[in-house]
C-alpha cells in the first residue's frame, strides 16, 4: 500500500505503524540497525531530523521502500492577462 507524504512529520505514524505491524519493539528495531532503543524513540518522534541514510535503514529492516513518484510536468503559472497597448482602443 502507498502512503503519499509531503512533510517529514507525516513519516512518524507510518514508521511506528510499520514497526508494530512487523511485531517489532523499538529495542528490536534498534538492534537490527545498530542503535539503541532510545535512538529509535528519537527517529520515530522526529524523522525529519534524521539522516536519510538512517531512515532508509529503518525502512529496509521493516521491509518497506521509499518511492519517488514523478507526477509529470508541473503546471506553469497562469499568464497574467495582456493589457492592450495604449492608443489601440
Amino acid at each position: 500500500m502507498d502512503y503519499p507524504l509531503k512533510l517529514a512529520d507525516q513519516l512518524r505514524p507510518q514508521l511506528q505503524a510499520l514497526r508494530k505491524q512487523r511485531g517489532m519493539t523499538q529495542a528490536q528495531l534498534g538492534a537490527a540497525i545498530g542503535v539503541t532503543q532510545a535512538r529509535v524513540v528519537e527517529i520515530e518522534a522526529n524523522p525529519g531530523a534524521v539522516s536519510l541514510q538512517q531512515v532508509m535503514q529503518v525502512l529496509g529492516v521493516l521491509g518497506a521502500t521509499l518511492v519517488i513518484r514523478d507526477p509529470g510536468p508541473m503546471p506553469s503559472e497562469p499568464t497574467p492577462p495582456r493589457t492592450p497597448p495604449r492608443g489601440s482602443w
